[in-house]
């Protein structure tokens, strides 16, 4: 009769280390597992951020190189308007005073 305790108890005993194993082996695996998620939610998380910040980035860069083409655009335009229109004046000032001497005699 003892020597059927101690084999009960033995096998109880084993059974109960790897069911123990087999939990810690298990829970280890469910462990890996979530951090195996969450390093690939993290990097999609700033993939996607970094998306958004050089997409933001690439739109203040058009916008303040618009602005730059327009103000060399109205500067080569006023510099030109200022040169042809420097000439125009000398112009028109010269027919109005060649009117008056027509006006006169």
């Amino acid at each position: 009769m003892s020597s059927l305790m101690y084999l009960t108890r033995e096998a109880y005993n084993y059974n109960s280390i790897q069911y123990r194993q087999m939990r810690r082996k298990e829970q280890d695996r469910l462990a890996r597992m979530d951090a195996d998620f969450q390093k690939r939610k993290e990097i999609t998380e700033f993939a996607q951020r970094r998306e958004e910040r050089l997409k933001a980035a690439e739109e203040r860069t058009a916008k303040k190189r618009l602005k730059r083409l327009k103000k060399k655009l109205k500067k080569k335009d006023k510099k030109c308007k200022t040169a042809g229109g420097g000439e125009g004046q000398k112009e028109q000032s010269s027919d109005e005073g060649g009117d008056s001497d027509n006006e006169e005699a």
